[in-house]
C-alpha cells in the first residue's frame, strides 16, 4: 500500500509502498475511505508538536474495518469505524479513571507518535474506535473526529441547552461546525465574523444573529443582544478575542479552542465581579465522540469539505500555509 510519510520537519512528503498491516490481539484493521487533514497535522510538519518522526499522520479518520484481530468480539468486517486525536490511553491515571482521556500524560496520539489515517489501511486499538453511524458520508464524518469533537466538548461539559445564547466566533474550519453544534443542542446562536458575507453564511448555518466585527465591538454587540452564557472562540487573533469578556453575562463562560500564542489581557476584578469563567477545551473523550457522531446525524450538522487524493497532499499543505482552505480537507481513497 502507498502510505504519506512526513520524513522530518519541513521536508516534503515522502509516499512509501509498505505491506498492508495484520490486526494484532485487541486490534481492528481500518480500510480508510477518507482522511481529514487538520491544521495540527501542518503543525506536525513545521515543527511546532513534538511528534515521532517519520510519521504517517492523520487523525481524522473514517473507513470500513477490514480485518479484526484476536480478543475483539464487538467490531465485525464491514463495521463503518474511525479514529481520534486519541489513539489510546493508559487507562489506570487519575484522568483516565475520571473519563479524561485528553487529560491522561501517557496517551498516544493517532498520526502524531502512532501512524495515522493518511493511508489506505491502519491498525488501531479496537477499545478506541468509534462506530460511525449510517447516514452520514464517510468524507464528512472524518472531520468530525478532531474538529467536530473539539467545539462540541465544551459546549457539552457547559451543559448548552435549549434557553442558552451561544456566541461562536470565527467561521473557518472549526466555527462553521461550532455554529451547527450549538443550535443542535437547543442553544439561540450569535456568529462573530468579518463582513457580511460571513456574517450570512452564519445565519445560513443556523445563526439567529450575526455580528460584523468590520462594524462593531463584539463584547458592546454582544451586550446590547443581552450577552451569551457561553462565547466559544476558535480564533487564534488575541487582539480580536480580548474584547469579548464584555459579552458574557454574569457567570457566563468563555471558551478557547483557537491557540492564540499571544497575551489578552483580563482585568481580574470584572472576572470576580461578574463570576466569569475562561475555560481552555482540546478534543474529548470517547463518550462526547460517540455523541458528536450521533447529534450530527440526528441534526444535520455537516463539515464544508475539500475534496483531494493521497497524492495531492503536498498541495493542500501549501494550500493551508497560503490560508487557502476555507473549512476542511479530507483525503479520500
Amino acid at each position: 500500500m502507498k502510505v504519506a510519510v512526513i520524513p522530518a520537519i519541513n521536508k516534503p512528503f515522502v509516499f512509501e509502498e509498505r505491506p498492508i498491516p495484520e490486526a494484532g490481539p485487541g486490534q481492528i484493521r481500518i480500510k480508510v475511505a477518507a482522511c481529514g487533514v487538520c491544521h495540527s497535522d501542518y503543525h506536525i510538519w513545521e515543527g511546532l508538536f513534538d511528534a515521532r518522526l517519520p510519521i504517517v499522520p492523520g487523525h481524522e479518520v473514517a473507513g470500513y474495518v477490514d480485518q479484526v484481530g484476536p480478543g475483539v468480539d464487538w467490531w465485525k468486517v464491514g463495521d463503518r469505524a474511525g479514529m481520534p486525536w486519541i489513539f489510546s490511553t493508559c487507562g489506570h491515571c487519575d484522568a483516565c479513571v475520571a473519563g479524561d482521556d485528553p487529560g491522561c500524560p501517557n496517551q498516544l496520539a493517532t498520526g502524531v507518535t502512532v501512524d495515522g489515517g493518511y493511508a489506505p489501511y491502519m491498525l488501531a486499538p479496537a477499545a478506541y474506535a468509534t462506530r460511525i453511524p449510517e447516514g452520514i458520508d464517510l468524507a464528512e464524518a472524518a472531520p468530525l473526529f478532531c474538529a467536530g469533537l473539539t467545539v462540541y466538548t465544551p459546549l457539552a461539559e457547559a451543559g448548552v441547552r435549549s434557553g442558552m445564547t451561544v456566541a461562536v466566533q470565527g467561521l473557518g474550519g472549526l466555527g462553521h461546525l461550532g455554529v451547527q453544534y450549538a443550535r443542535a443542542l437547543g442553544a439561540r446562536v450569535i456568529g462573530i465574523t468579518r463582513g457580511e458575507e460571513k456574517c450570512a453564511f452564519a445565519r445560513s448555518l443556523g445563526a439567529e444573529e450575526a455580528i460584523d466585527t468590520q462594524r462593531e465591538d463584539p463584547g458592546k454587540a454582544l451586550r446590547r443582544l443581552g450577552g451569551a452564557d457561553l462565547i466559544l472562540t476558535t480564533i487564534t487573533a488575541a487582539a480580536a478575542i480580548a474584547p469579548l469578556l464584555a459579552g458574557l453575562k454574569s457567570r457566563g463562560t468563555l471558551a478557547f479552542v483557537g491557540a492564540a500564542p499571544e497575551t489578552i489581557p483580563i482585568v481580574p476584578m470584572y472576572v470576580v465581579s461578574r463570576r466569569l469563567r475562561i475555560i481552555g477545551s482540546i478534543v474529548g473523550n470517547r463518550r462526547q465522540m460517540r455523541e458528536v457522531l450521533d447529534v450530527a446525524v440526528r441534526h444535520n450538522v455537516r463539515p464544508r469539505i475539500e475534496r483531494y487524493r493521497l497524492e495531492q497532499v503536498q498541495e493542500v499543505f501549501q494550500r493551508m500555509a497560503e490560508n487557502k482552505i476555507r473549512y476542511r480537507a479530507v483525503l479520500t481513497f
